[in-house]
């Protein structure tokens, strides 16, 4: 971000939202476009809260294609931030009611729980995630419907343990080990005992110490090793990154803040990320991910960061 962009009071911000609000109402007037151009002409800063307004509008397509292509649009503004939030959350609204009807548990983002089973077994829950379960006299099923979740299974030999999510089947009767169900990847690592992962007919042994992400779009299957010790880290409040794309730490970002993070930025969401993030404060975990990479988090409500290319 320059120097610029740090020298812009929020009044700007505000300004370039009632800007958007009124081009949006003017329907294509001539007048009210014009005048547009001349507040945008009179102060460079104003074409950088412009820029950054419309770039968080875009975000959620929200915007008319006439006003997006129109000045150069992004920043931290108020009442478009809130009307962004706002839309964000209708969008998130019904799909999070039909998976509360299909679960047993399920967090919000921030949270964490845990249940143990009928069995003994237990089963901690990560934030902005979901599991249902069915045990039977032959078998002990669980579908791991959003997010992540640490496993410690009480053996039984006669009963293997299931887990199931995005095709991906993790079969044990007694171990420790994590699951996480991304948007690019499903992951498996064990921490104790060991575990059988089929996916699309194959089998893939793993035993403490390993670790297995499936690309969920290539079917690409990547092995890497893993500390025990650090199976399933989000427990401790830490994020344990190796070789995932920017974009999918922020998803995992994602899950352990109470608000709304936009990534706007493609390219930097392209970036391939290997480190440890501190889940305790999020914010400041997506600025240790994203400032190696030239990119930059702003608080547009206490409730909504968009994350961007400076």
């Amino acid at each position: 971000m320059s120097s610029t962009d740090h020298s812009i009071p929020d009044s700007i911000f505000e300004q370039a939202s009632d800007w958007l609000f009124r081009i949006q109402d003017a329907d294509g007037d001539e007048g009210t476009k014009a005048a547009l151009q001349v507040w945008l002409a009179a102060d460079p800063r104003h074409q950088v809260a412009w820029r950054l307004a419309c770039q968080a509008w875009k975000a959620v397509e929200t915007i008319s294609p006439d006003v997006a292509a129109s000045p150069r649009c992004p920043r931290r503004l108020r009442y478009a931030a809130l009307a962004l939030a706002a839309c964000l959350a209708a969008v998130a609204l019904l799909p999070s009611l039909y998976l509360r009807l299909r679960s047993d548990l399920v967090t919000m983002a921030g949270q964490s729980e845990q249940v143990r089973f009928d069995d003994g077994s237990r089963v901690v829950l990560g934030g902005d995630s979901a599991v249902s379960h069915q045990f039977s006299a032959n078998d002990r099923s669980v579908s791991l419907l959003r997010g992540e979740a640490f496993f410690e299974v009480t053996p039984d030999r006669t009963r293997p343990f299931v887990v199931r999510g995005d095709g991906v089947t993790v079969t044990v009767t007694g171990t420790a080990f994590g699951v996480d169900l991304g948007k690019e990847t499903t992951s498996v690592a064990v921490a104790q005992g060991s575990v059988i992962v089929g996916y699309h007919g194959e089998e893939i042994r793993l035993v403490p110490g390993q670790k297995v992400a499936i690309d969920l779009v290539s079917g690409e299957v990547r092995h890497r090793p893993i500390d025990p010790a650090d199976v399933a880290a989000w427990r401790r409040g830490r994020l344990v990154v190796g070789d995932q794309t920017l974009s999918a730490v922020v998803d995992s970002i994602r899950r352990h803040y109470s608000g709304f993070i936009l990534l706007t930025d493609s390219a930097l969401g392209g970036h391939r990320v290997t480190g440890i993030y501190d889940l305790g404060n999020p914010e400041r975990a997506l600025r240790a991910l994203v400032s190696p990479y030239g990119g930059t988090v702003r608080r547009l409500t206490p409730y909504l960061l968009m994350v961007s290319a400076s």
